[in-house]
Formats: C-alpha cells, structure tokens, sequence
C-alpha cells in the first residue's frame, strides 16, 4: 500500500474513532435529558445511554488502528479529536435543539483549519515505520504527570470545585495522551502485548479522572482542559518519547485547534451559567408561590 494511500486511510479511520467517542457522549447526554423530561419510559432511555457509551469504549479499540496498523503518527491522530467536538456541537444543534453563536462557529474554523495545517506536511515511508522509544523519556514523563495527577486527587477536597475541575480535566486529557502513545507502542513487536494491558490502565484512569472532574464541575469547563491537554501533551510525547518528527506549520495547526476548542466552550460555559441561574430563578419563584397558597384545614 502507498504512502499517501496508508496516512488517508490512518487519518480517515482516526476521524471514526473521534466521532464515535464525541458522538457517544451525545447520545448519553441525550438519554441523560430524555431521562429528566419523562421518568415513565426509564427502559427506553436506559437502552439510548447504553447505546451512546458503547459507541464512547469502542473508540478505545477504533483509534488503535491506524496507529499500528497504518503506522500513522500520534502527531496527526491526536489532532482529529477537535474534529470530534465539532461533531458533538452538530449533534447538539440538530438533536439536543441547541444553538450556535458567532463564538462557536469561530471555532469550528480554527479546529478545521488547524486540522489542515496539521496534515498538509508529508510524511515518508521511514517516518510512517518507524517507532523509536525511549524508555527514560517515556518513564519521566509519566512520572512527572502521574504526581501532578496525585496531588490533584489529594487536593480535591481543599480547592474551589471549579479549580478542582479543571485540574482533574487536565490531568484526565493527560491520561488520554498517554493512551494513545501506549498504543503507538504497542507497533513494537517485543512490547506489543504489556503495552496492550498498559493502554488499558491508561483508558481506565482517563474514565476515572474525567468522572472524577464532571463530578465537580460542568462539562463545558472539563472539555476545554481534556481535550487540549489530550492534543499538546500527545504532540509532546511523540517527540521525545518515540522520536516523532513535527514541523512549524504543524505547531501553528494544533495552536489554532487549541483556541477554536478554548473559543467554542466560552460560549458554552456562558449559556450553561444562564441556564443555571433561569433554573434556579424558576425553582425560587415556585418555592414562593406555594408559600402564598392558603393552606387546606382539616378538621
């Protein structure tokens, strides 16, 4: 198989598996709501947010692909990841009847722009093959972001929910990185099957620490964190752990896909907020207009 015809079926493959994992979180969020407006249909919506997190775990499996089987580098899959947001913002347009602001779209145009930048470079055969680890790298930087994510979990309890939230969203984006040079790694014979059984441990982690962060706060402050940390810290590690080669339009590609991300969740987060303080408004003038109600006398 060609070179061009080996990186346009990696890359096409690694946009599935983002959508399947944006996608999914969609359809959960979707059950969630459906779940909240009628409680007398459980089964039905249970059913839908099984669906949506099967869809999420099979991108585990999905991504693996194009990076062992086509040998695409972690430099051009990691990217593909804004092009699953802006699939979960269309989805949120068209089934959760969510709008669309200017910031958003903005967005949507820097993660699309970015994600051409990234992949207008080519790549060769030796680059494509070629899988250099470095172990002291590998052990270092996993180190370096494993106590970051301890005295995180140990500080949960100490920090403002929302601090505690986009700390834990870093650390769980972290995780996903490292996930994915697992299985990069897992291209090396030798290391394939503990790299196998590590990746899993990473993807458990990133569930953990994502569950984690939601718990505190909202999704539109976690996502941001996520996914930007997923993107730099993937680009990293493919260069000083296994020897990636990126170039400056490459950098300038991630930069724009990292404010478009940064940019669309503005905008959520605000109207996430107003939701909030309507609901909350809605709930107090309830509470007072059963205060007002003349109570019933039994005699």
């Amino acid at each position: 198989m060609g070179n061009n015809l080996l990186l346009f079926f990696g890359i096409l493959i690694g946009i599935i598996a983002y959508v399947a994992l944006y996608i999914g979180k969609g359809i959960q969020k979707y059950a969630i709501e459906g779940f909240k407006e009628d409680k007398t249909v459980k089964s039905k919506h249970s059913g839908i947010w099984i669906f949506g997190t099967i869809l999420t775990a099979s991108f585990v499996f999905i991504q693996w692909i194009p990076l062992t089987l086509f040998h695409t580098p972690m430099n051009l899959i990691a990217p593909l990841e804004g092009i699953g947001l802006i699939t979960l913002l269309v989805f949120s347009i068209f089934f959760l009847k969510e709008k669309i602001s200017t910031l958003e779209l903005f967005g949507v145009i820097l993660i699309i722009a970015g994600t051409v930048l990234i992949n207008l470079v080519a790549v060769t055969p030796e680059e494509l093959q070629r899988v250099a680890l470095n172990l002291k790298a590998f052990w270092i930087c996993l180190g370096i972001t494993s106590g970051i994510s301890l005295i995180a979990f140990l500080l949960v309890f100490r920090l403002s929910d929302t601090l505690t939230g986009v700390i834990l969203g870093l650390a769980a984006g972290s995780f996903m990185a490292f996930q994915t040079l697992a299985k990069r790694i897992t291209d090396i014979n030798s290391l394939a099957l503990i790299f196998t059984f590590v990746t899993f441990l990473f993807a458990i982690l990133t569930l953990g620490f994502t569950q984690l962060a939601l718990a505190k706060t909202r999704a539109n402050i976690v996502i941001p964190c996520f996914t930007s940390a997923s993107i730099s810290l993937t680009t990293l590690l493919g260069i000083f752990v296994i020897d990636e080669i990126i170039y400056p339009i490459q950098i300038i590609g991630i930069v724009c896909i990292i404010i478009g991300i940064i940019g669309m969740n503005i905008y959520l987060s605000r109207t996430g907020e107003k939701k909030v303080a309507e609901e909350e408004a809605s709930l107090q003038i309830d509470l007072e207009q059963d205060e007002t109600k003349p109570k019933e006398v039994h005699n």
